[in-house]
């Protein structure tokens, strides 16, 4: 009998151990509608683990006050090239531990992202995601707005009369952006210090009155016709061109990628300071460094991926030949540069410039 006690006493002790045992939790950072869902599901069944998904962050900055602030113990975010500077520069950033990524392979990235992530040293500490450049998104049931478009390029945001009579024209509501389109508009460069530049800047933005300010909400906008041009990020087209396109939605937008001059950005995956499971958060990089895994999620989400095998694997898809085709889609061929962290004092300034835009 008190074999048998025994023996219940452990079952039960081992019932109670094995309720108690709680599932490992990996806490992620990222963009909205910027990851498969399927792929976290997969991930999740792979490794016996929870993602606690926050993706509610919409500007780097937000990214930026998060960590810093130590808002959640974020094993991964998704930020962007100048932020990504920015995190290593005040030490927020763990190096990456490449012996645990048995799928990375420098070579297997786009030459260009390397060479973009090579201008600010970013390797040791991120792994490219996404990249992209910026777009003019406009209304094609606007007549004129095509041909103003592509004739007059970063002027329509600019220049009342380059865009047809009574054309309603977003900006984007982030002062490195506005700021950005700006200094395409006057042919400057992107990552100036410079007084004047600012200045310059200033005035063209608050000159020109626009109808909106925004930022996921432009594509939509024109998408729904309710603005006949925007500035977005190419992926925000694509974005909701693949979503008109699987609801067999009748498609009135299209953009316009100027060529010559351009922000060409990339977003990369990063495990902050703050991470509580630095092996787990090695694991889900690997994850989306597998080609089958990157292939469905870029895929699904519509930007365009770092690993040129995948971008590659897309063109052979007959299902979205036409969206990976479209002139703007890859970024390869675009005559950009990627934005670089200037200092706290410039991007104050910058927002600086930007309240007194709009006020």
């Amino acid at each position: 009998m008190k074999k048998i006690i025994t023996f219940a006493t452990v079952l039960v002790a081992l019932f109670i151990i094995s309720g108690c045992s709680k599932t490992e939790k990996l806490y992620v950072l990222n963009w909205a509608q910027y990851i498969n869902g399927d792929l976290i599901t997969k991930f999740e069944k792979e490794n016996n683990v929870k993602i606690i998904l926050d993706d509610t962050a919409d500007s780097n900055e937000i990214m930026y006050t998060r960590i810093k602030n130590r808002t959640q113990p974020y094993d991964i975010v998704i930020p962007s090239d100048y932020m990504i500077d920015r995190l290593k520069q005040e030490n927020l950033l763990e190096k990456i531990d490449y012996s645990l990524l048995r799928n990375y392979d420098k070579n297997n990235f786009d030459p260009k992202v390397n060479s973009l992530m090579d201008e600010t040293n970013s390797q040791e500490y991120s792994i490219p995601y996404f990249w992209g450049t910026l777009g003019i998104m406009y209304n094609k049931t606007k007549e004129g707005a095509k041909e103003a478009v592509e004739a007059n390029s970063w002027d329509v945001f600019f220049e009342k009369d380059k865009m047809p009579a009574g054309s309603r024209v977003g900006m984007y509501l982030s002062s490195r952006d506005a700021i950005a389109a700006a200094e395409l508009y006057l042919k400057e460069d992107l990552n100036s210090k410079e007084q004047r530049v600012f200045d310059s800047a200033r005035d063209v933005l608050k000159n020109f009155k626009y109808t909106h300010w925004g930022t996921d909400d432009l594509k939509e906008l024109v998408a729904q016709k309710n603005l006949d041009v925007a500035l977005v990020y190419s992926g925000d087209f694509f974005d909701v061109l693949y979503n008109y396109l699987d609801n067999e939605m009748e498609i009135t937008f299209d953009m316009f990628v100027p060529q010559d001059r351009n922000n060409v950005w990339y977003d990369s995956m990063v495990i902050p300071t703050t991470s509580k499971n630095k092996e787990l958060a090695h694991k889900f990089i690997d994850f989306f460094l597998d080609e089958d895994n990157a292939l469905e999620n870029a895929s699904a989400i519509g930007y365009c991926p770092t690993l040129s095998g995948v971008y590659q694997q897309m063109l052979l898809d007959e299902s979205i030949v036409d969206v990976v085709t479209h002139p703007g889609y890859y970024p390869g061929g675009v005559n950009g540069v990627s934005f670089q962290y200037l200092g706290s004092d410039i991007h104050t300034k910058m927002d600086d410039i930007l309240t007194d835009v709009r006020s």
